[in-house]
């Protein structure tokens, strides 16, 4: 096998494995995938890595095993120390590659970039910074397609109720399916990052590993970003502080079709707002629920807690109340990490590649919250 097939044929199993790992993920999260079949997708998977990986080597044991080009009676070879106008070829392009002199203005990671985990003397691991990002694609309806654009039907809540029939009389027709069909388009977001293989080789912790972890937060902040507009575009409510326990419990128990499966996603401030209120005998409504998947919740409902840029600016209480997986269409056709050698550079490439739309789909299915707070007072007698 030559190394262009060798190198055709591991791009080919680095996409399968990601696309079965996409497959996997998405399996997890439906309810109707049976155990069974999540643990083939799981022996597909692992069988797609170690081929992947076995090409990887083979292509790295050929590059390696690529000889320089000799003439009879004469070494050329410009990593022979035989030959002083060799070793100064070889020092050349040492000092080339480690000065990071490339063909190209790459704007990556370097060493000075990383010189925190390329320490001179000490020898430890960063330590991440706390993370507490809901990935709020998670919470909404998410469907692999395979198209970059179709319909989605949502059937809508049936209204009608069986009539009284007399004994082997004709049965009356019921009232047909109402569809909500859903337009649904995939867009393709994507980036790249540069790593010297420098910073690599000298960084005492895997580089490569903290960089695939960002990507990964880099991907969680991508799905935020895309579902917050399509929560602001519900109907808008307000509320002030001294009634804003009241508005959401008009929206909950009113404003909501009771067949609708409540949570509430708030901003930071608004966050703040809910859990220092009280009732009449001073005690906190709200609760700190480790057993919730939120951690939290408010009259019985799951909170969410996103920053506050996030649903707007800085200080503004502002929260999405509803269904959120009958409220948002999450279509995802693709998501790949890709990692490849680039040779010019002496480096890598880390690219994040994802593919998916986000729409409205049940716009009855929740309003978005807008509180303001109350004035504070400024006087010395509290008017």
């Amino acid at each position: 096998m030559t190394k262009e097939q060798l190198q055709a044929a591991f791009r080919d199993a680095s996409t399968k494995a990601s696309d079965l790992n996409a497959k996997l993920n998405n399996m997890v999260q439906d309810d109707s995938a049976s155990v069974e079949d999540i643990k083939k997708a799981q022996d597909e998977l692992t069988d797609a890595k170690t081929r992947r990986d076995i090409l990887n080597s083979q292509l790295k044991s050929f590059e390696d095993a690529e000889p320089e080009p000799k003439k009879p009676g004469k070494k050329t070879n410009v990593f022979d120390n035989a030959d002083e106008k060799l070793a100064a070829s070889k020092k050349a392009i040492n000092d080339f590659i480690h000065h990071g002199r490339v063909l190209d203005d790459v704007n990556g990671v370097t060493s000075p970039d990383a010189q925190p985990i390329i320490p001179e003397e000490i020898i430890y691991n960063p330590q991440a910074e706390v993370n507490s990002v809901v990935d709020l694609s998670t919470l909404v309806t998410k469907t692999p397609v395979t198209t970059q654009k179709g319909t989605y039907p949502i059937l809508l809540r049936a209204g009608a109720v069986f009539a009284d029939v007399d004994e082997l009389k004709d049965n009356p027709e019921l009232e047909k399916p109402q569809f909500n069909e859903v337009d649904w388009t995939v867009k393709t977001k994507r980036g790249a990052l540069a790593i010297s293989q420098e910073s690599i080789d000298d960084a005492q912790v895997d580089l490569t590993g903290i960089v695939s972890q960002q990507i990964g937060e880099v991907t969680v902040n991508t799905h935020n970003a895309s579902i917050a507009p399509v929560l602001k575009g519900f109907a808008a409510k307000s509320a002030t502080t001294t009634n804003l326990v009241d508005t959401i419990k008009h929206i909950l128990n009113v404003d909501l079709d009771p067949a609708y499966v409540k949570s509430i996603v708030a901003s930071q401030s608004l966050y703040n707002a809910l859990d220092t209120l009280k009732d009449n005998n001073g005690q906190y409504i709200f609760h700190k629920d480790i057993t919730s998947v939120s951690g939290a919740t408010l009259l019985g409902v799951p909170v969410y807690m996103v920053g506050d840029d996030l649903l707007g600016s800085a200080g503004d209480q502002v929260a999405f109340i509803g269904d959120l997986k009958r409220g948002v269409l999450f279509t995802d056709r693709k998501q790949i990490t890709l990692s490849w050698e680039y040779y010019q550079g002496y480096g890598k490439y880390l690219a994040g590649v994802l593919r998916f739309g986000v729409e409205q789909a049940d716009a009855k299915a929740g309003y978005f919250l807008t509180n303001t707070a109350a004035p504070v007072s400024t006087t010395g007698d509290g008017k």
